[in-house]
């Protein structure tokens, strides 16, 4: 593992710490627990380098050793610490500010929407100042995959996890079986997908700009969105500049979560 290939130029190095998150990152991408050697030859360190990293790593609670074979994986302390945050919260905190920007920048009110059990919802609207503009209202639910935020959200998560959640949906389930394997080719088409524009499938007349912020299939994941009329000048004149604010207050809401991209 080449990590300077991986990482950005830095202003500051931490050798020590640099250690020991190279090894609780490989540890994460292993299935099976991994011994001093195998994890030091991964890294192109020496046992010895790790070892004083292994032992404290171990006294923190971060890795175990497994019972007979005294190879190491990673315990549940790092979930345990993720899951001191509230994942609406965070999201709320980090999007306030970008969005009442995004809004006022544009002349349209902007929404964030989540995936909340078998809907979509919008978790907050923000609305520009002496603007006549589409609405959406917060705390709406709809159906996920009627919506263009939602298909994008959907793609960003694991395959499996993915076909498992739309076998609850009664959109999905209901369908032909030419019609699901079409949403399924759909949703994998968008995996990786920086933005997804397309007619409203609930408002007739409204085109939605949809770009996803946050941690793609977690619990800290949603869709910043736009709608605007479609067919007036105006409408399609200005999509490209509501695509540009929205990616660029989507950058600064994944700055505010921490999340370096």
């Amino acid at each position: 593992m080449d990590t300077a290939t991986l990482s950005p130029p830095r202003r500051y190095g931490a050798p020590a710490l640099d250690k020991g998150l190279d090894i609780l990152e490989h540890l994460s991408n292993e299935m099976v627990p991994l011994g001093q050697l195998e994890i030091a030859r991964a890294l192109g360190r020496t046992p010895g380098e790790i070892y004083r990293m292994l032992m404290c790593l171990e006294e923190r609670g971060y890795v175990m050793r497994e019972e007979g074979t005294g190879k190491f994986r990673l315990t549940l302390r790092l979930y345990e610490l993720s899951h001191r945050q509230n994942s609406t919260t965070l999201l709320l905190k980090a999007a306030r500010l970008p969005m009442e920007m995004l809004c006022e920048s544009v002349g349209q009110a902007c929404h964030l929407s989540v995936v909340n059990g078998v809907n979509l919802m919008v978790l907050m609207e923000r609305m520009p100042s002496c603007q006549v503009c589409l609405a959406v209202g917060e705390g709406s639910r709809m159906p996920v995959l009627r919506t263009t935020s939602g298909k994008l959200l959907l793609a960003q998560w694991p395959e499996r996890g993915r076909e498992e959640f739309l076998n609850q949906l009664d959109d999905f389930a209901e369908a032909s079986r030419a019609e699901r394997e079409r949403m399924l080719k759909t949703l994998s088409e968008l995996n990786g997908a920086t933005h997804l524009q397309t007619a409203s499938g609930l408002t007739e007349g409204v085109t939605d700009i949809s770009v996803p912020v946050g941690v793609p299939g977690s619990e800290v994941a949603g869709a910043l969105v736009i709608s605007y009329l479609s067919g007036t000048k105006s409408g399609e004149k200005n999509a490209p500049r509501y695509l540009k604010a929205l990616l660029a207050s989507a950058a600064e809401i994944n700055r505010n979560l921490g999340i370096a991209r």
